[in-house]
């Protein structure tokens, strides 16, 4: 099950709840377009996430969040989604 996915120019880096790591050559944009909305949130132009996979969300200083997935992974996400993550987040 995907943890997470990272965008690195046109590859994507998947990483399970197991963190085991996949690479393959395709855009976030179209892969975002594909993937249920109510399960994957982007963080970033570079970084989506799997809702349930949250295990912590830490304000920061200017309305940003701190992400860290159950996997030990984490994230910043950015001033331009900030919003759109704590309207999708507390909604859940």
């Amino acid at each position: 099950e995907i943890a997470s996915v990272v965008a690195d120019g046109e590859l994507l880096h998947f990483t399970t709840q197991n963190n085991k790591k996949f690479v393959i050559n395709y855009r976030l944009k179209d892969l975002e377009a594909r993937l249920k909305p109510e399960l994957f949130i982007r963080l970033s132009r570079s970084a989506l996430v799997r809702f349930n996979l949250i295990q912590k969300v830490i304000p920061q200083t200017g309305g940003n969040f701190e992400v860290f997935l159950k996997n030990g992974q984490h994230f910043n996400v950015s001033r331009s989604r900030s919003r759109i993550f704590r309207e999708s987040f507390l909604k859940f």
